[in-house]
């Protein structure tokens, strides 16, 4: 057959295509007159192989090439295009191959019979180009022709490149040595049938495509032989039922290429006549084109050239050789060579995915579940990805009892989507909740067929904005180990992708059943715990509920946090209740009736956070505590328990620890052998401990001796922050080492003395960064004076001697921002204006060259003085109380005294007043100041609330006060018989709360007063009823506005 001749062959072929019924619209007919410039368009520009750039096409009108230069060139470029050709060969061999396997491909089905065709062309051209090299004759003409088919096959080819290519690395990339050691392996288990089967499967799985008709079989003498596979497949009784003729033919090594042909045809007429009667003196294709035929050769070697020999198109062809390395392609065109070692491949990519195969019977197990996946190579790939590196016998054998538990796998074809779902079932029940919604997010997160790849960066920050993970850390750990579990796999450097058919399985077989991220069931009044297999999440919030039982032994291979507080009925945890949460960060049982933990809590090896406040029935920590060895925070606040255990000493990450003990375990402790509630040294093996709260009963007199013993332990702690502590002796002030943030409570006080202080207002106080609460004290210590420097909140309650808080020097309180003075009934006033120091007064007639007093301080609350007159006495240097934004005067029998002009001039910072039961206050400023001539006071003020002051007459003696007012509440002043315009000139002024019979009262002079003032007036008006709860109306009315 000459060039000119398969041209138009070739064109014939490709026109023919048009109307094949498998030819959709997505696959493009191409004619040899459209070829050339398609492929370079659409192959050329993306530059399909590395030697492509060596292989350009020539011109030339058909010229031969003479010249001894260029034909040197031209030989190289054949044979570089002939390389080309028999990489498409290997491709095209290997995408059959695994077409054959019983998974889903990833790119549209390819036309394979127009694939076909191309290397029919290819086959005869290439064969053509090397007798014409022999010949010294090139045409260029059949050169370019047989470069354009090459890459319109790369180009169909390039369509299954993430289909094929890590299978195709795994073959291309397996030493000798490799297969012959999975081979001997396979042979021990009588695999060997096996092999043979794959082979037969893939060529009946071509013959009943019809996509191919030469399909040669190369064999391997460690292996499988072709023969033996060609044998087998002679006797098949399902192939010799699909054919009318089975002929088997030998050729061996003849003189020359007619010889080997002869005796080809010679052998096949005889076998024609004995089996249909066949008259031998027709020729080859007259005599076989009548039947549909299946003809088995058996070469000796590749020098037989059969390239001649001329077979129709109605049967079948199966071409065997001995030799592992032998070119079918010299002998004859071909259009499929199955190698035998190819056949390997279920063994291979286990092998190559797992990477440990360490003792005998891991090596069992592992034929075991090759043979279960039923050569479902996708499921093999996962499967040994889920076991790499596994050293554990068990999880193999688990392995194996879930991927046999289907009762649907009974046939290795027929059912291999279950194969899928249940490789897929073992790797899902392994996977975090977060890391399942993870996944969840990549098989929807798909908004077009062609939307298949993820940028890595985009991923990860659609996770975190989902609230799938928390940090981009825990992104990047998420995405490696799916990567590494090949449910994705990288694209480039930038891009990951899912295969489609792990993408299938999930999204219809687990996706619709996974549970939600976090189970919110929070203030709902439950009486009883969710069902079971709602555990089965990351966090569980139960809070504020009415749980009286738990489950016995909730599955929470992945719950992260459970919050149980405010569960009152809980009484008892089951003994078992901890066992499967190994991955518990977070567990909040505060504020529910338990007695105990259960033993199971030692289960909890990555317990960060344990919150156990306010238990009161709880008084006893288990030894099993010590093996929370992450633990880093552990509140037990307002829970009284009777010690610490040795054991806490060995939480040797944690950094927060509050306790409260139990002010009256005397006996307990002695009757149970505990010499001290806080063991010696305990605090020696918690050197990373930052935070450090203990609270005590003052009513305890052991206390003493325990926090005495303990102190110098605490000086060890060199990252501690935050340092909570009942002192009841001044003295221990000294001995103690500052925390940056101290909490300190000093002086003996008895727990039973009802405090007139707001609880509201003390947990205000508790918030501040650091306090000193000085309590029941008779004179003013240096301890006291020293601490009050680094104070910035201070709480004086009762204490007995003190005239003024200047006493405590106003140089210590440079810094302090929070001061409450509480029921210290000898204080006359808050401020001496005389400079205060240890030396004594030293009284000043004017604020020149006075330091400011109190610069810092922006909220002071006064509660139960007695005996206050005022709050300020004597000169006011420049800058004092220039911060303060909140001013409370609360229960002052005889205060008549609270702003003078001067004092009023530095408050240009006050936000809030409130004076409240101060019977002697007739109005907020002293009368001194009614003549004084200024701008408007207090230009931060925004709220004031007056409440009970049966003597207030006046808001601020006619004074312009407060332009930025807001709101302004009145209770029980009956003798505030008129409103100022200019006390009330705020533009700003939201509401006014009072009595509705103290409003109707009210005398609104005309000449102060338009009708327009006052209509706005009874317009913001808002009632408080005398027969209800003050509190709860100003509340509700602040709610409301």
């Amino acid at each position: 057959m000459d060039e000119d001749s398969d041209l138009e062959d070739l064109t014939l072929m490709c026109s023919e295509r048009k109307d094949h019924p498998s030819h959709g619209k997505k696959n493009k007919v191409f004619t040899i007159t459209s070829l050339h410039s398609h492929v370079k368009e659409n192959i050329i520009i993306s530059g399909a192989m590395d030697e492509q750039s060596d292989i350009e096409d020539i011109s030339g009108n058909g010229r031969l090439v003479t010249r001894q230069n260029e034909y040197r060139q031209m030989k190289e470029k054949i044979k570089l295009l002939i390389k080309r050709a028999m990489d498409c060969h290997r491709r095209k061999d290997i995408l059959h191959l695994l077409l054959s396997y019983p998974m889903k491909p990833e790119a549209d089905q390819a036309d394979l019979l127009l694939l076909r065709d191309n290397f029919v062309y290819i086959n005869r051209t290439i064969k053509t180009l090397d007798t014409l090299m022999e010949k010294n004759m090139i045409n260029t003409t059949t050169f370019n022709e047989v470069l354009t088919v090459v890459k319109v096959a790369e180009y169909f080819l390039d369509k299954y490149s993430f289909y094929m290519n890590l299978y195709h690395v795994s073959l291309r990339f397996l030493p000798t040595s490799g297969l012959e050691e999975a081979f001997a392996l396979i042979s021990r288990a009588d695999e060997h049938h096996r092999v043979v089967g794959s082979a037969i499967r893939q060529i009946l799985h071509c013959i009943k495509g019809g996509h191919v008709k030469v399909i040669a079989i190369s064999g391997n003498a460690g292996i499988v032989n072709g023969r033996t596979v060609s044998k087998a497949l002679e006797d098949l009784p399902e192939m010799r039922s699909m054919f009318e003729v089975v002929i088997s033919v030998s050729v061996s090594l003849c003189q020359s290429m007619n010889d080997s042909i002869d005796e080809v045809r010679t052998a096949i007429a005889e076998q024609m006549h004995r089996l249909v009667g066949a008259d031998m003196s027709l020729p080859l294709d007259e005599a076989l084109k009548s039947y549909n035929f299946l003809l088995f050769l058996h070469c000796c070697n590749e020098e037989i050239d059969l390239h001649h020999l001329k077979i129709p198109d109605n049967g079948y062809v199966v071409l065997t050789a001995p030799n592992l390395m032998m070119n079918f392609y010299q002998i004859m065109p071909v259009d499929l060579q199955i190698r035998m070692e190819d056949h390997l491949l279920p063994w291979t990519l286990f092998w190559k995915n797992v990477l440990y195969i360490g003792s005998s019977d891991i090596d069992q197990v592992a034929l075991q579940l090759i043979e279960a996946c039923h050569s479902h190579l996708l499921a093999i790939i996962l499967l040994a990805r889920a076991l790499h590196n596994v050293t554990d016998v068990r999880l193999w054998k688990l392995a194996l009892q879930e991927l046999k538990s289907s009762p649907d796998l009974s046939s290795p074809v027929e059912d291999v989507n279950e194969v899928m779902v249940c490789v897929l079932r073992f790797i899902w029940e392994r996977k975090s909740i977060a890391t399942r919604h993870c996944i969840k997010h990549c098989t929807s997160d798909i908004k077009d067929i062609g939307a298949i790849e993820h940028n890595i960066s985009s991923l990860v920050a659609c996770w975190i904005k989902n609230d799938l993970i928390e940090r981009e850390e825990e992104g990047k750990q998420v995405l490696e180990d799916l990567i590494n579990s090949f449910l994705l796999e990288m694209v480039g450097d930038n891009y990951v992708r899912m295969r489609e058919e792990t993408r299938y399985v999930l999204l219809n077989k687990f996706i619709p059943h996974l549970h939600p991220m976090h189970l919110n069931r929070e203030g709902l009044g439950l009486s009883e715990a969710p069902e079971v297999f709602e555990w089965d999440t990351k966090e569980i919030n139960l809070n504020n509920n009415k749980l009286s039982e738990l489950p016995r032994r909730p599955k929470c291979p992945f719950l992260v946090k459970l919050f149980m507080a405010k569960n009152y009925d809980i009484m008892e945890i089951p003994p078992l209740f901890f066992e499967c949460m190994p991955m518990l960060q977070v567990l909040d049982l505060s504020y529910t009736s338990i007695k105990s933990l259960p033993p199971s809590i030692s289960r909890l090896v990555s317990l960060q956070e344990f919150l156990l406040r306010g238990c009161e029935c709880f008084m006893e920590l288990p030894a099993e505590i010590g093996a929370l060895s992450n633990l880093q925070v552990f509140d037990l606040e307002e829970t009284e328990i009777m010690n610490l255990p040795h054991e806490i000493g060995k939480l040797s990450k944690l950094e927060c620890l509050k306790v409260s003990f139990y002010g009256y375990g005397d006996s307990y402790r002695e009757s149970n052998q505990i010499a001290k509630r806080i063991p010696m040294g305990l605090f020696s093996g918690l050197s990373l401990l930052k935070q450090l709260s203990i609270d005590v009963n003052p009513d305890d007199e052991e206390w003493v001796a325990d926090v005495t013993d303990f102190i110098p332990d605490l000086h060890e702690l060199r990252g501690l922050v935050t340092l909570k502590l009942y002192l009841p002796e001044i003295g221990l002030l000294d001995a103690i080492k500052y925390a940056p943030s101290f909490k300190f409570t000093v002086g003996h006080h008895k727990q039973h003395v009802i405090s007139c202080l707001p609880h509201a207002v003390e947990k205000e106080f508790e918030k501040q960064e650091n306090y000193l609460k000085y309590i029941n004290g008779k004179y003013i210590p240096n301890e006291i004076k020293n601490a009050l420097k680094q104070t910035r909140a201070f709480f004086l309650e009762r204490h007995w001697s003190a005239k003024n808080l200047s006493e405590f020097g106003d140089e210590n309180m440079v810094v302090l921002k929070f001061c409450l003075v509480v029921e210290c009934n000898e204080l006359w006033t808050i401020i001496d204006g005389g400079v205060f120091s240890t030396e004594g007064y030293r009284k000043c007639e004017s604020s020149v060259d006075m330091k400011p007093v109190l610069e810092s301080l922006e909220y002071l609350g006064i509660h139960s003085m007695m005996n206050l007159r005022s709050i300020w006495e004597g000169p006011i240097a420049k800058g004092s109380l220039s911060q303060l934004k909140y001013l409370a005067l609360h229960d002052c029998p005889n205060l008549s005294t609270i702003f003078t002009i001067t004092l009023l001039g530095c408050l240009y910072n006050l936000e809030e007043l409130i004076v409240e039961d101060c019977p002697k206050i007739n109005s907020l400023v002293s009368q001194e100041s009614s003549s004084f001539e200024s701008n408007q006071f207090l230009p931060s003020l925004k709220k004031i609330s007056l409440l009970d002051l049966p003597e207030l007459v006046s808001i601020a003696s006619g004074l312009c006060i407060a332009p930025k007012l807001e709101r302004l509440t009145t209770y029980a002043c009956p003798m505030l018989e008129r409103l100022s315009p200019t006390e009330l000139s705020s533009k700003k002024l939201e509401v006014i709360k009072g009595e509705i019979e103290w409003w109707a009262s009210l005398k609104w002079t005309e000449s102060e007063w338009s009708s327009k003032q006052k209509q706005h007036m009874a317009s913001i008006f808002r009632e408080l009823k005398r027969d209800a709860s003050l509190m709860d109306q100003l509340a509700e009315i602040g709610n409301s506005a």
